[in-house]
């Protein structure tokens, strides 16, 4: 073998070395999982929103006049679930057929388990989200947390049967949780955050 022929082999030799050297660098890289409660960020897209089919037979059997008084309700004063995300936070998992819904104004919805802590993102909605867990077969009672999302227009704000104040809300708040205890649970998304051009939320009066 020539020297010529001897280089250009060890140049291709040290070319196939660099390829696979990279490869390697690049699969180190690369994400493995996803995070148990990561979400799209984006503000207006839809494409991974969840599919939601009404199921009023089983969400009255849980909601309706002669529910159990402890099993957790949900209604939405605004916004609705309408191109909404939903997973269980807790590994990500789709959970759409977990919810039961009233009808197709998609505003009234609940559980079909106890037991299974959700997530709902508002991708349309600024990105706002809602989460329920750790229900207490004791007293009814389970654990409700809301974040804004990335578009601070957007707002969530969450109210229990119990008085007539706002129980959680992401105005001043980046999140805010709290242990509620009333059967209906009632969800406010609307965009009426700092950032809304109203005239009425910059007032000196």
């Amino acid at each position: 073998m020539t020297r010529a022929s001897t280089s250009a082999a060890s140049f291709g030799l040290l070319l196939v070395a660099l390829v696979l050297m990279l490869h390697s660098v690049v699969g180190e890289l690369a994400p493995r999982h996803v995070r148990h409660d990561l979400f799209a960020r984006g503000d207006s897209s839809d494409k991974g929103s969840t599919k939601l089919v009404p199921n009023f037979k089983e969400y009255e059997a849980r909601c309706g006049d002669k529910s159990d008084l402890m099993f957790p309700c949900f209604t939405h004063w605004a916004g609705d679930l309408t191109a909404v995300e939903v997973r269980d936070f807790t590994d990500g998992t789709d959970i759409g057929e977990k919810l039961m819904i009233k009808d197709a104004a998609m505003k009234d919805f609940t559980i079909k388990y106890l037991g299974d802590p959700f997530e709902i993102r508002y991708p349309n909605h600024g990105g706002v989200r809602f989460q329920y867990s750790d229900y207490s077969l004791l007293n009814g009672c389970k654990y409700i947390s809301i974040h804004r999302g990335d578009n601070t227009a957007w707002r969530i704000w969450v109210s229990d049967e119990v008085g007539d104040d706002r129980d959680l809300d992401t105005l001043n708040h980046m999140k805010a949780s709290k242990t509620l205890c009333s059967k209906w649970i009632h969800i406010h998304v609307k965009k009426d955050g700092h950032n809304f051009k109203d005239n009425r939320l910059y007032s000196t009066d």
